[in-house]
C-alpha cells in the first residue's frame, strides 16, 4: 500500500502505487522462499538502496492483510538491535502448498 503523504496526483501517484505493490509482492515472495525473516534480512534480499523503513512498512501492511504473522522470536538486525522475525501466516502457507 502506498501512503500518499506528499499529496502526489496523476501519473506520479499511479506510479507510486505500482511501485509499492511491486515491492509488497517481492517481499511476499521472499517469505514464500525463506519461510521466515527479520526486516533486515528482507532488506538485504532486495535491490541495493531499498530503505529499511519501506521494508518495515510493507511487512506491517502484509501482516495486517493476513499474509504474514509476527513471531515471538528475535534476531540481531543490521543496526545491532534485536528485530522480531515474521513468517508466512499459517493459513497462507497451507494455501500455497495445496
Amino acid at each position: 500500500m502506498y501512503y500518499n503523504t506528499t499529496n502526489e496526483t496523476g501519473e506520479d501517484l499511479k506510479e507510486s502505487h505500482k511501485k509499492a505493490e511491486s515491492q509488497e509482492q517481492k517481499i511476499l515472495d521472499i517469505f514464500k522462499t525463506s519461510k521466515e525473516a527479520s526486516p533486515s534480512q528482507v532488506m538485504l534480499a532486495l535491490p541495493v538502496g531499498t530503505l529499511i523503513t519501506s521494508v518495515r512498512r510493507c511487512i506491517t501492511d502484509l501482516t495486517k492483510e493476513g499474509h504474514l504473522e509476527k513471531t515471538t522470536r528475535k534476531r540481531k538486525g543490521i543496526y545491532g538491535r534485536p528485530e522480531y522475525i515474521w513468517k508466512l501466516h499459517s493459513l497462507q502457507f497451507m494455501h500455497n502448498n495445496s
